[in-house]
């Protein structure tokens, strides 16, 4: 009798294990259902540049040196923003060319580890990262940049774009566009003017804003044609 008696016990534990199991899944599901897209762990080191103290936070404003691997995925996090680097997607450094008339040329790929100096500016307004040596990517990849936008809305958001800057010193027009070009001038440009496939999509959810990038030097969040560094 005993015996029956702990074993109808252990069926209602291990029955209530299952619901509580299930319910687990569930949450896990629907949290997948809404969140970006899991990538592979950073394959990049990270340590403050020189004037800079501390662990490496990058959700912070500042420089810092990162060393990665070109060959694996990279995903570099500075807290609400990120660029994520797939394998394979860097052309090789000093020697495929970096200008407008390259950006979708091929190239041969960076197989050694590649040292970058990052400049993060977090403002109110959102982020702006500067990436030094320039980056060219292969037009076969697919690099994604989000970059954190606090105060964008539904109602404003055509005025929200990402902008690429040839420099840091890098300004707008003001009209919100940030003009057509190359960017290789003094001039701030949304390169969606001339090539839909790198327009920017906004998420009012996560007040982020992202989009496709063919290289990398400075990119910048932009409301209304003011950068955030103004």
């Amino acid at each position: 009798m005993k015996t029956s008696k702990r074993f109808r016990i252990l069926a209602l534990l291990l029955g209530g294990g299952i619901v509580v199991a299930s319910s687990a899944c569930s949450v896990d599901s629907l949290d997948r259902a809404t969140a970006p897209n899991n990538v592979a762990p950073s394959a990049a080191s990270l340590s403050r540049g020189p004037g800079q103290s501390g662990t490496g936070d990058m959700s912070q404003s500042g420089t810092f040196t990162i060393t990665l691997d070109p060959r694996t995925s990279n995903t570099l996090s500075f807290g609400a923003s990120k660029v994520v680097i797939p394998a394979n997607a860097i052309c090789s450094i000093g020697t495929s060319g970096y200008g407008a008339e390259f950006w979708d040329a091929p190239c041969d790929l960076q197989t050694s580890k590649v040292q970058l100096q990052v400049s993060v500016n977090q403002t109110s307004l959102g982020t702006s990262l500067d990436f030094s040596p320039n980056l060219r990517f292969s037009p076969q990849a697919n690099v994604q940049i989000t970059l954190s936008a606090p105060q964008v809305q539904k109602q404003d958001a055509k005025d929200w774009v990402i902008l690429y800057c040839a420099s840091n010193s890098g300004t707008t027009s003001g009209n919100g566009s940030g003009g057509a070009g190359s960017g290789n001038g003094t001039k701030c440009v949304n390169e969606a003017l001339t090539d839909k496939d790198l327009s920017t999509f906004v998420d009012y959810d996560l007040h982020q804003l992202s989009r496709r990038v063919k290289h990398f030097s400075m990119y910048t969040v932009s409301y209304g044609g003011f950068l955030v560094t103004e």
